[in-house]
């Protein structure tokens, strides 16, 4: 008997650091989707965020830090290594030329940003050429205006809180599912401004990104890498 195709979970996102949010995310969608693995992928040129602070070599290495002991997760470069702007279209459809079924891909990603789908480039094409899991916390409900958008509303399906889905489940069509799961109020935002002010990242991030934020000293106002080449 042959095995079912492996279902792929993919994160991504500027990553800049990632953080314990992001990590509960992928576990959720995760659990809720039946999804075998989740890889977390830093955006190389964001499309609707201003640049990352941090470079994206350091970007991918606290993802893959982030990643090492997790069975679920991946660290991947895939967008890293695309030049130019990072769309989502274009992500997922670098990974069907990987032989990736769209049908077994599934995007995670926050309320907010799905808020603005219809700004994303190749809308409402895109929303084709893979499943998107949205991943909200209580009380952080996916804004109406978007719920009730005529390429959204038909696709849209609530995974029962603590619920589990058979993998069987949407089979035929890509869907948007929305997954409630109690995350980690953490913001990326947040974490830099508690690092520029002096302050410790704290709980907010796996203890190996913080020990290296600390070591290169990012997101402060010179960071230990630009001082060694001289930069300032």
């Amino acid at each position: 008997m042959s095995e079912r195709p492996l279902r792929l979970g993919v994160l991504g996102g500027t990553l800049d650091p990632v953080h314990l949010g992001h990590l509960a995310a992928a576990h959720a969608a995760a659990r809720a989707l039946s999804l075998d693995a989740v890889w977390l992928m830093p955006s190389h040129v964001p499309a609707h965020k201003a640049s990352p602070s941090a470079s994206p070599w350091h970007r991918f290495a606290m993802a893959a830090l982030a990643a090492a002991d997790d069975p679920l997760i991946v660290a991947s470069d895939l967008e890293l290594a695309r030049p130019g702007p990072t769309f989502t279209w274009d992500t997922l459809q670098a990974l069907a030329a990987l032989g990736h079924d769209p049908l077994q891909i599934f995007f995670i990603t926050g309320a907010d940003a799905f808020a603005a789908i219809d700004t994303w480039h190749r809308f409402p094409e895109v929303l084709d050429a893979g499943h998107f899991v949205v991943v909200t916390r209580p009380g952080h409900a996916l804004p109406e205006a978007t719920r009730n958008h005529p390429a959204v509303a038909p696709r849209l399906r609530a995974v029962p809180r603590g619920g589990v889905l058979d993998p069987a489940d949407g089979a035929g069509k890509c869907r948007i599912w929305l997954v409630e799961a109690d995350t980690p109020d953490v913001s990326s935002t947040d974490i830099r401004q508690r690092v520029l002010t002096g302050q410790e990242v704290g709980t907010a991030v796996p203890p190996s990104v913080a020990a290296h934020i600390r070591r290169h000293g990012l997101y402060t106002p010179t960071p230990a890498a630009r001082r060694l080449h001289g930069e300032y």
